[in-house]
């Protein structure tokens, strides 16, 4: 039996008049979300029935604006209702703690992760935000955080990745990923960026992925638009034949 996965940046708050009635309409069996705030986290739990864990990155916003608390605090989220061993985090990059924002190249970077029973079948299930550059370029700092990412991976026989990866689709980044991980988003997706709402729009780059190793697959895997500034990516997860 397979289960219905999406993972989506949601770009904080600005996008919440889409988000919640997207998943909603989609009832995500696993939910896997970037950028959160943790003000809005209760609200993703209602609105998708499911249960998880907020993930603290760092506190304090880019660009404080008036309707947003200056000590906000922003980070992942992964939920869902089916029976595990409880969400783990390990930190890969960067402060362990929830330190107050300076640069976007000393955000700590996290994987959470768990292990789920669907039908007496076991699955594991890690979602990261990856370390971003400014154009989509490998950099020093990207790649020494890709090798300790690496070093956390090796804990794991088998694992569906997903998020934010901030690497591009064919870029260098991206290959390394794929000498582990089967890259499920269809081939004639171009961008998983979204054309309209982002704000460096048109951006034409796969960066966000349900990576998997060979014991699982994924169908039917769709690319939404019109969500947030990054699509949503959305896949029917089962194990291989």
């Amino acid at each position: 039996m397979s289960f219905k996965l999406i993972t989506l940046n949601i770009e904080k708050n600005r996008h919440l008049h889409t988000v919640i009635p997207f998943l909603k309409k989609e009832k995500p069996d696993v939910l896997c979300l970037q950028e959160v705030y943790d003000c809005d986290f209760e609200k993703y739990k209602e609105v998708s029935g499911l249960d998880g864990v907020f993930i603290p990155m760092f506190k304090g916003i880019t660009k404080p604006t008036k309707n947003t608390d200056p000590n906000v605090v922003q980070g992942n989220a992964l939920l869902t209702n089916f029976p595990n061993n409880g969400i783990k985090v390990t930190t890969y990059f960067g402060d362990e703690n929830v330190p107050r924002f300076t640069t976007i190249a000393n955000i700590p970077r996290k994987l959470s992760y768990t292990t789920i029973e669907v039908n007496g079948e076991k699955y594991t299930i890690g979602t990261t935000h990856f370390t971003w550059t400014p154009d989509g370029e490998a950099d020093d700092p990207q790649r020494r955080t890709f090798k300790e990412l690496m070093k956390v991976l090796k804990r794991f026989d088998e694992l569906i990745l997903c998020g934010d990866f901030n690497a591009p689709r064919g870029k260098e980044i991206f290959k390394k990923f794929e000498e582990r991980f089967k890259d499920n988003i269809p081939l004639d997706v171009d961008t998983t960026l979204d054309l309209k709402l982002h704000k460096k729009a048109p951006l034409v780059y796969v960066v966000d992925n349900i990576f998997t190793t060979p014991a699982y697959k994924v169908s039917n895997v769709r690319v939404v638009d019109g969500v947030s500034d990054h699509k949503a990516v959305i896949g029917e997860v089962d194990k291989a034949l």
